[in-house]
């Protein structure tokens, strides 16, 4: 087994396997390390393992990953599933596998960890039987689960369209559909509507998979405030407020969902500048696009430099690898050029019409601030309430409050309640939210074991 690679690529989703693809047929001894049990990421989950109910279900997208799949395990790139990448420097990453740790040496490091669902805090979130949608999504794809029925689906953002598609093509009843958006947003959006023009099959199918979930039947109650659910596993209660009365819907599985955000806790422990996204705030890798990040021999593809879907991330990651071949000396500039002006033609008009849809499931930041009840992070506990007493007292940054309350040092190091407390913050300073720092992501990203440490062997340098 080689300890020094030419590329090391973080992540075997539709970015990561596609770069790979591109760099070791173009020479490049290519790495790539995934946390799940096989490739795909979240797009393409189990897709070379899929039931033949499931490819019924998912269609195109299902076919398409199995294709991209099947290239990825033919194209000579080294494969590490179940591999944990918990910590990077220059020219090493520290990987995780099978209990054991251990350095590789890398010429260049290409992150492709994509997007997590957005975690939004609401009273009863943390109640066995409430999920995200796109969590319920994952469990149907590796395991052929499916949730209990009658569902809730509550927020914003296409997946829930997707959601509702799926449980009632399965069979499963749909109680309810509650969106955070608004008919506001769609109007906002009218001006960019041209945007669609230039992805036109792709939103052809999503309009028309739009009009069958909205003709469907299930009630739909749109621009939702103060959500909270209560009850227990499959006897549950989702209050609201909507065009200024409460209403309230039964369901025996709550799912959640409100939109996604860029996994970037990998890129910055390396260090690299990131963006602010006004819309749908968030932070995401800021990069060119041939994915140079601000750190050198540190690259980025997909999800992780801004969310605009498999298309693109498979893309990006061919272009990244492109110019990690020119860098390496396997191409020259014009060549790379050449190579890539389909792909980053392709990213012009993916990027045009992600404004349209950008805009019309824009969040809206009061959905994202959390009720004083709310359980803000799941680690530690800690109530929305809670943490509101120590921001009052004049704690004014996510890294102060977390050594004041250790809200975001728990096993998930702030992946769930980073965002909401950062929202918080801003309320409570007047801070805007663009001039806070997440928390600082350091070393070991992933929990490890101090005996897995002790016992890492270092490779030659």
């Amino acid at each position: 087994m080689s300890t020094y690679y030419d590329l090391c690529v973080i992540g075997a989703g539709p970015a990561g396997m596609s770069a790979a693809i591109r760099a070791t047929r173009l020479g490049l001894s290519t790495l790539v390390a995934e946390r799940q049990p096989g490739p795909g990421g979240q797009i393409f989950r189990s897709a070379e393992s899929a039931s033949p109910e499931l490819l019924r279900l998912l269609g195109h997208d299902c076919a398409r990953g199995r294709k991209l799949i099947r290239t990825f395990r033919a194209c000579g790139a080294e494969f590490w599933p179940e591999a944990t990448v918990w910590g990077l420097e220059p020219g090493a990453v520290y990987v995780s596998r099978g209990g054991r740790s251990r350095a590789v040496r890398a010429g260049h490091v290409l992150i492709a960890t994509g997007a997590m669902e957005r975690p939004v805090p609401v009273p009863g979130w943390t109640l066995p039987g409430v999920l995200g949608a796109g969590a319920a999504d994952v469990l149907l794809k590796s395991s052929n689960l499916r949730p209990e029925g009658p569902v809730v689906l509550v927020g914003n953002g296409p997946l829930l369209v997707q959601s509702v598609h799926h449980l009632k093509a399965l069979g499963v009843p749909v109680s309810a559909l509650v969106t955070t958006g608004s008919n506001a947003a769609a109007l906002r959006a009218l001006p960019l509507a041209p945007a669609a023009l230039l992805r036109p099959a792709y939103f052809a199918a999503k309009g028309a998979l739009a009009a069958r979930v909205l003709l469907g039947g299930a009630p739909r109650y749109s621009g939702a405030r103060d959500i909270r659910i209560t009850g227990r596993d499959g006897d549950f209660t989702v209050t609201f407020r909507t065009g200024g009365r409460v209403r309230s819907v039964q369901g025996a599985t709550v799912l959640l969902h409100e939109g996604v955000v860029p996994e970037t806790r990998a890129t910055q422990l390396a260090g690299c500048r990131h963006d602010w996204h006004a819309k749908q705030r968030h932070w995401y890798a800021a990069a060119d696009v041939w994915g140079r990040t601000s750190v050198t021999g540190v690259s980025v593809a997909g999800d992780c430099a801004g969310v605009l879907g498999a298309d693109a991330a498979m893309a990006r990651g061919r272009l990244a690898a492109l110019n990690v071949c020119r860098e390496a000396g396997r191409l020259s500039t014009a060549r790379r050029d050449a190579l890539g002006r389909a792909d980053r033609l392709s990213l012009v008009r993916i990027r045009a019409a992600q404004r349209l849809l950008d805009t019309v499931f824009a969040v809206a930041p009061e959905v994202l601030l959390p009720a004083d009840e709310a359980v803000v992070c799941r680690c530690e506990e800690l109530t929305a309430g809670e943490l509101r007493t120590l921001l009052a007292a004049g704690c004014a940054s996510p890294d102060g409050l977390k050594a004041q309350s250790r809200a975001g040092m728990g096993p998930c190091q702030g992946r769930m309640c980073g965002q909401a407390v950062a929202e918080m913050i801003a309320q409570a300073s007047g801070i805007p939210l663009e001039d806070l720092a997440p928390y600082r992501a350091r070393m070991p990203l992933f929990p490890l074991s101090f005996d897995e440490l002790a016992e890492m062997a270092l490779p030659p340098l």
